[in-house]
Order: C-alpha cells, then structure tokens, then sequence
C-alpha cells in the first residue's frame, strides 16, 4: 500500500512541476496521502513512516507526509522497542497525575503512547472539521490516546490560516507547552515544540525534521 501511495504521489509532483514549475506544496490541507494508512486512533506505524523513507527521494516524502506530526517521546530513543496494547481499561474517571507517576515506570492502556506517531492528517472516516484535529482518551478524537491521565476530551490543535495552534479543553491534568501549562487560550506550535498530554510528551515535528530523524536512524 505504502509503495502504492508514494507513487501516487510522485505523479502528483511531476504533474505540478509541469504546470508551474513547482513543485512545493503552497497550501495546508489535511486530506492527505496518509490517510489511507492511519488506525483508528489516527496513529501510523513506524514501519510504514521507514518504508517511505526508503524507498523515495527527501522532496517525495516530504509531500508524502506533507502536514506536521506529533511524535512520542520513545521515537528520539536511540534503539526503541515498538509495542502494542489494545486493553482500554476505562474506568470512566480521569486519574490525576503526580510527580511519582510521570518517573515511574508506564503500564498498562496508555504504555504504547510513547511509541506512537499521529500525523496532523484526518482519517478517511473523520467526521470532525477539516481544520481541527480533537485529542481525547476516547474513540472519538481524532488522535485517541487510551490513557487514564489524558481526559476524554483533552486538548484540541485548531489550524488558522496554515499555522497550527494547541488549546486545552478543560482537562483534568492539564496540557503543556514546553513544560508550561496553557489554557483554553490557542498557542502557536512551533518547530520542535514539546506537548505534554498527561503522562506523555510528544514532539511537533514538520515533515524535513522527520526525514531528517529517520535518516539519522539509517546512519
């Protein structure tokens, strides 16, 4: 699928580069080539992330990928090791998070979370608004982040006029920007910027980053 995808895309550039010359996206749009290969909790693999880095030039993959992504905190690991778990375990009841929890050690619904890269893209069966992408404990979020510390309905990345801005939604543990803790107030994302949802930091990362990431893994 993923080869299927990148060829796609190369025509698509090819094309544009006959029509103008260019061969850059100019918009942000959030129906992308990766829709087809999010889950259901709007997640991607790493293998599917690698095997388009392999197989396609910088300028193919960075169109490929074409919106920011959140990655967890495991993915700027030197040697990750790549988990699942499907448990929900909802008890129904945000946890409060203490200073004990975030330096123990995670288990449980919420452990793959630092393993997880969910790109700024909407699924294919996405019913939310093209320009905000919702993150909450349940199903219904764009990007669901099944753990006890991360609210139903947790934060919200709304985008204005092609930027990309964080809010919190009210939620019981907070939300943070770069170890400072924001508001219902929208704040602009930046390169690299650190959001801390709960008990997990995810890093906002453009396209070139992530390439350049995942060639520093091949090296």
């Amino acid at each position: 699928m993923v080869k299927g995808i990148l060829n796609r895309v190369k025509n698509r550039l090819k094309a544009d580069a006959n029509q103008s010359g260019l061969s850059e996206s100019k918009t942000c749009s959030t129906i992308g080539s990766l829709a087809g290969l999010l889950g259901p909790a709007g997640r991607i693999t790493l293998a599917s992330l690698k095997k388009a880095y392999q197989e396609c030039e910088r300028e193919v993959f960075i169109e490929f990928v074409r919106n920011p992504v959140l990655a967890g905190s495991a993915f700027f690991d030197e040697t990750p090791v790549f988990t699942q778990n499907s448990a929900d375990g909802d008890t129904g009841k945000t946890q409060l998070v203490s200073d004990l929890d975030r330096s123990g050690k995670l288990s449980g619904p919420g452990s793959s979370l630092p393993y997880a890269i969910y790109p700024l893209t909407k699924r294919i069966d996405a019913t939310s608004p093209a320009n905000i992408f919702t993150i909450g404990r349940t199903i219904n979020n764009d990007m669901n982040m099944k753990d006890m510390a991360i609210s139903k309905d947790h934060a919200v990345i709304r985008i204005i006029k092609g930027s990309f801005f964080i809010e919190d939604c009210g939620s019981t543990n907070g939300t943070k920007l770069n170890g400072r803790r924001i508001n219902k107030k929208p704040q602009k994302l930046g390169y690299n910027d650190v959001i801390g949802l709960g008990n997990h930091e995810f890093t906002f990362l453009f396209p070139s980053s992530l390439y350049n990431l995942l060639s520093k893994s091949h090296t």
